[in-house]
């Protein structure tokens, strides 16, 4: 996920080095389910949802990477759409500042997304929640 304007801050002037270190680390690969870096896939809909199959027909489970065998791209129920995977850093603990190997993995952008899941429904419900007290602010008494 690429880094918000308004973070670029809290991360250290050696951040390209230190995730080159965690890629590198990885072995460029997902430390989730293991999808390579650059790697074009689609992800499964229907009976194939929880894989994704590579452009050479391989099929995995996206939970931890493993091969579970190769089919026709026309037997394979997908969503239809190929990407390109990215990998992020992902920090475990959420604050940027903190860069501590321990505290970084790399992940494609499904698990990254779903290890932030909690954490981005909080933060909206935090934007909701301020923005109903600033709005009773302005309301005649």
């Amino acid at each position: 996920m690429p880094i918000k304007p308004e973070n670029k801050h809290r991360h250290p002037e050696n951040w390209k080095q230190i995730r080159a270190a965690i890629l590198e680390r990885a072995g460029n690969c997902c430390e989730a389910c293991r999808v390579p870096n650059r790697a074009r896939i689609t992800r499964g809909a229907g009976e194939n949802v929880g894989t994704f199959m590579d452009m050479d027909g391989y099929v995995f489970d996206a939970d931890n990477g493993a091969q579970l065998g190769r089919v026709r791209h026309a037997d394979y129920e997908g969503t239809g759409k190929w990407i390109d995977v990215v990998l992020t850093i992902a920090h475990l603990d959420h604050i940027p500042e903190n860069c501590d190997p321990t505290n970084l993995r790399a992940w494609c952008q499904r698990c990254h997304l779903r290890h932030d899941a909690q954490h981005h429904a909080e933060n909206a419900r935090q934007t909701r929640r301020n923005r109903l007290m600033n709005r009773d602010l302005f309301e005649p008494a």
